[in-house]
C-alpha cells in the first residue's frame, strides 16, 4: 500500500485497451517490429528480437514488445491514454483507507516529456502500488468493471450473527468484449513462457491468463540501475475467481525477468489459493489467439 514501483510490461494491457476502444485497433492489428525505434527522442528496444518479426497486438502483449506497444500508443491521444491509466486506478488511492497509502505517481499530461506517452505504454515513467496493479487485472477478470477493493467480507456480532459487508462501489472501465479479448490474449502467455523454460503459469486443470513484467528502476543512487520483476495471473482463465499479483524489487540472484523471479511465487500462491478456496478445475483449454501476422 505504501511502496511504489514501475509496473513494466504488466501495464501494457492499459494502452492496448485504449487503442482497441478509441484508436481504431483490434487484437489482430499488425505491426512490424524493427530492431529499435526512436520515439520522442527516446531509443526504444525489446529484450529479445529477431529479424522479420511482425506481431498482432495480441502478439505484442504476449511477446511483451516495447517497440510494438510504442507503435500502438501512436493511435491514441495523450489525453485518452492518461484517462485509461486513471480509469484503471493508477495515480489515485485504492479506497481501502489504510493509513499511509500511496496514490502512486502518474504525471498529468501537461507535465509529459516528448517520450512519456511511449514509455508509459510499456509501464515506465509511472509508479504504482501492488494493490493498484492487482486491481488492473481484477478489472479485466471482472469483465471490464472495476470494483473498489476491500479487506472486509463481513462482520460477526457477539451473538454469532454474520452480516455481509455492503457491496463495494463499481464502475465500468472497458467494454466487456475488450476484457474478453484481453483475457484470451493473456491465456497465451503461460504456454509461451513454458516453451522458454518458465512454466509458472501452467496449473493443471486451469486455463490461466497471465502477464509478466520487468522494469528498470532508480534506487536513490543512480537511475535505472535496479530491476523490478512482476507476474500477475488470473484463474480459472475463462471465468476468473482469483487474481494473484507478485512483484519483487531489486532481485539479488537468479536473474531479473518477471517470469524467472516472480513466476515461481505466483505458481505456488495461486495453486495453494485455488485449493484453499475450493475453486474446482475448469478443465478449459486456453484460447488460441494469433500472435503473428503475415
Amino acid at each position: 500500500m505504501q511502496n511504489v514501483f514501475q509496473p513494466g510490461s504488466t501495464a501494457k494491457v492499459i494502452t492496448a485497451s485504449a487503442a482497441i476502444e478509441h484508436g481504431g485497433q483490434t487484437p489482430m492489428s499488425a505491426y512490424t517490429i524493427p530492431y529499435q525505434i526512436v520515439r520522442g527522442g527516446q531509443v526504444i528496444h525489446d529484450a529479445e528480437w529477431s529479424p522479420g518479426e511482425r506481431y498482432t497486438i495480441a502478439g505484442i502483449i504476449a511477446h511483451s514488445s516495447n517497440i510494438g506497444m510504442s507503435q500502438v500508443a501512436g493511435h491514441i491521444s495523450e489525453q485518452t491514454q492518461y484517462h485509461y491509466l486513471r480509469a484503471f486506478g493508477l495515480g489515485e488511492p485504492s479506497g481501502l483507507g489504510l493509513p499511509g497509502e500511496s496514490a502512486g505517481l502518474l504525471p498529468a499530461v501537461p507535465d509529459w516529456a516528448a517520450d512519456t506517452r511511449y514509455t508509459l505504454s510499456f509501464g515506465q515513467g509511472v509508479a504504482t502500488t501492488a494493490i493498484q496493479m492487482a486491481e488492473v487485472y481484477a478489472t479485466i477478470a471482472n469483465g471490464g468493471v472495476r470494483v473498489q477493493p476491500t479487506l472486509i467480507a463481513g462482520t460477526t456480532n457477539s451473538a454469532g450473527t454474520y452480516t455481509a459487508a455492503a457491496p463495494s462501489a463499481s464502475k465500468r472501465v472497458i467494454q466487456s468484449k475488450t476484457a474478453h479479448d484481453l483475457l484470451a490474449i493473456l491465456q497465451q502467455v503461460p504456454e509461451f513462457d513454458a516453451e522458454g523454460g518458465q512454466p509458472w503459469g501452467i496449473i493443471p486443470g486451469y486455463a490461466v491468463a497471465a502477464k509478466t513484467g520487468t522494469s528498470q528502476e532508480s534506487n536513490g543512487k543512480c537511475a535505472l540501475c535496479v530491476y523490478g520483476s512482476s507476474f500477475i495471473g488470473m484463474a480459472p482463465g475463462n471465468d476468473p475467481q482469483l487474481v494473484v499479483s507478485v512483484n519483487v524489487q531489486n532481485p539479488r540472484r537468479g536473474g531479473y525477468y518477471g517470469d524467472v523471479i516472480a513466476g515461481p511465487v505466483f505458481y505456488q500462491v495461486a495453486k495453494d489459493a485455488l485449493a484453499t478456496l475450493d475453486i474446482p478445475p475448469d478443465g478449459a483449454v486456453p484460447a488460441k489467439v494469433r500472435l503473428t501476422a503475415p
